[in-house]
Order: structure tokens, then sequence, then C-alpha cells
């Protein structure tokens, strides 16, 4: 599983540790939250009973790419239309770096974690 950088990562795998990780849903949304440090300091202050109600989160001077990062976290969890397949298509509006990030996210919430994240084995 890829990462945006070893602060993703980090927050990734401590925001984790008591969470359902069978829940795909969560693990996509903060998979996605994570990947954006001022995006992440705000939306877990959200958190109730180990969920993100994503819902429930309102976000305040982020970045454009935390922006891009927490609609697509609604998108996939909440099933709303805040990103087109053109925005998804935009290289410009969608860099590269974040485009890896939404497919990831994509594969979380269709196939779940990898088995690593369970056990703390490696592939």
């Amino acid at each position: 599983m890829e990462f945006r950088n070893e602060r993703h990562k980090a927050a990734f795998k401590d925001a984790i540790k008591k969470m359902d990780k069978k829940d795909n849903v969560q693990m996509c949304i903060v998979y996605l939250l994570t990947a954006d440090r001022k995006l992440w300091l705000t939306a877990r202050m959200y958190m109730i009973d180990k969920k993100i109600p994503i819902h429930r989160v309102r976000v305040k001077r982020c970045s454009e790419h935390g922006y891009t990062l927490f609609c697509c976290a609604k998108d996939l969890a909440l099933g709303t239309r805040l990103l087109s397949m053109n925005d998804l298509a935009d290289k410009e509006l969608i860099p590269p770096e974040i485009w890896r990030i939404v497919h990831i996210a994509m594969d979380i919430k269709r196939f779940g974690l990898p088995k690593e994240h369970y056990t703390g084995e490696k592939k």
C-alpha cells in the first residue's frame, strides 16, 4: 500500500489502531483524510465511537488538494457527486500524486485493507 509520504503513513497507522479494519468505508475515509495534515487535524476532531462521520465534518482553510481529498472521501462514503469524472480526469485539477491516493482509496473501499494492516506482517 502506498502513502503520500511518511507523515501520511504514520497518521494513517495511528488513526486505525483502534478502528474496525474490516469497515472498508471508514478505512477509505481515513486513508484520504490522513493524506493531508491540515485536513486530518480538522477531521479527527469529529471522530465519534472510533468512526469519522464524514457528513458532519466541516473543513476550513485547507489546501486545494486537501479539499479534493475531502470531496473524494464524501463521494466514496456517501455517494455524493462533488467530483465529476471529468474533474478526476483533469491532470491540472488533480495531479498524479493525488490521483494515486484517490485510486488507492477506491481500492480500499472495494477490496479492504491489505493483510499487513490486520496482522502487522508484510505480504
